[in-house]
């Protein structure tokens, strides 16, 4: 029987994770396309888009006992054919009719793939006894960025549909090809009576840990903040029209994927709670000394006011970047539950937690202003060491 040593199934994780990073997020960049070619505002739009997190949300309810019942390979073929198939339909549609139910599988095929991800993930940590989960997050951020870039590249010579609709073909099978590849360490379906679980039972079994979903969304909320706001926020309070605002951001990521791919060569000799309590804490007044600098300063002095943000948001990113995965794995150590159903309840609840902190930030940014409200991710990471004692208890 072909075996693959754990070395090689955690390269072809980390490939199945950059990969998805810079396919999923390739049509992102792009959106301002998009939106001209449906032929919508940008509330039209935003609240279209917005309805991927209602696939995600069903996904997250099953996805976890469809592995535990069927096995990995199953979640992670159907997932990733279907990710594909839906960018394509997306990219080219011009009907908000067609969008939109799309959309929704779109995001219910993408939760799919994470949740499989990370149980396969788990899987291979309690083989190695080591934490891997923070290569996962670093390699989806480097896909990610590295999308970013080529989307800017490619704007304006390459239409969008072309773009997207090559990339999907060709990434997505690569990926079903890692799936084959990472085949004989599969997690495979339980095969006990507890893995048959009715639609009834699914709701009332739901629970997830409350220190770590709190200690999560503290953790990893400056990450979407970041990519929602701090561009804006660079062009309205520094004055930059250019592609400059963007420093900022570019900044802040190339510390976050930095930090994750590194911070496991702490993990065996110092602390993992202190490593969460000093980059949380870092990081909040990271990110507080860059807006503060960035407002007191604004456009008289821009050049300065740039430096320090981009500053203050890479000693943010450095900080914060193993924080969010290292609360995600805590949540796997602290249950007796599968992996992958643990997994997609803790997801369940911190989209919802995200989501609706996303519109308290958004509505403090109306009423106030964008400073303001960018004081909230960076406090929330100033919190992170009251939930810091969560990540070193161990599995019952």
């Amino acid at each position: 029987m072909r075996k693959i040593s754990p070395k090689r199934e955690l390269d072809i994780l980390r490939m199945q994770s950059f990969l998805f990073g810079f396919g999923v997020m390739a049509w992102v960049p792009r959106f301002p396309e998009l939106k001209a070619h449906l032929h919508l505002s940008n509330g039209q739009f935003g609240s279209l888009a917005s309805t991927g997190s209602i696939g995600s949300l069903i996904a997250l309810v099953t996805v976890g006992h469809v592995i535990r019942r069927f096995g990995n390979r199953i979640v992670y073929n159907i997932s990733i054919f279907s990710v594909m198939a839906c960018l394509l339909i997306l990219v080219h549609t011009g009907s908000t009719a067609i969008f939109l139910p799309v959309n929704i599988l779109y995001g219910s095929a993408i939760s799919c793939f994470v949740i499989a991800n990370q149980t396969q993930m788990f899987h291979l940590q309690n083989r190695t006894g080591k934490i891997h989960m923070t290569h996962l997050s670093g390699m989806w951020s480097a896909g990610a960025l590295v999308t970013a870039l080529l989307a800017g590249v490619l704007v304006g010579r390459v239409s969008l549909s072309v773009h997207v609709s090559v990339l999907a073909v060709l990434v997505f099978s690569i990926m079903l090809y890692g799936v084959f590849l990472l085949g004989p360490e599969l997690v495979g379906p339980d095969s006990s009576s507890e893995a048959v679980t009715s639609v009834r039972s699914l709701v009332s079994n739901f629970h997830f840990d409350k220190i770590v979903a709190w200690g999560l969304l503290l953790a990893c909320y400056f990450e979407f903040a970041v990519g929602d706001w701090v561009t804006i926020f660079t062009k309205d309070t520094l004055g930059f029209n250019t592609g400059l605002n963007t420093i900022p951001f570019i900044s802040c990521m190339i510390a976050m994927i930095l930090g994750r791919l590194t911070i496991h060569r702490l993990f065996d000799n110092h602390s993992i709670e202190k490593l969460v309590k000093l980059g949380s804490l870092g990081a909040g007044a990271g990110s507080v000394l860059g807006f503060a600098a960035a407002m007191i300063l604004g456009e008289k002095h821009s050049v300065i006011a740039l430096i320090i943000l981009s500053a203050g948001l890479f000693i943010s990113g450095l900080g914060s970047s193993f924080v969010g995965p290292v609360f995600t794995n805590a949540a796997n150590t602290r249950s007796s539950s599968p992996a992958s159903v643990v997994m997609a309840e803790v997801a369940f609840a911190n989209v919802i937690l995200v989501f609706i902190t996303k519109w308290i930030v958004a509505w403090t940014a109306q009423v106030l202003s964008l400073g303001v409200a960018l004081f909230i991710p960076a406090a929330m990471l100033l919190f992170v060491p009251y939930f810091a004692h969560a990540v070193i208890v161990k599995k019952d």
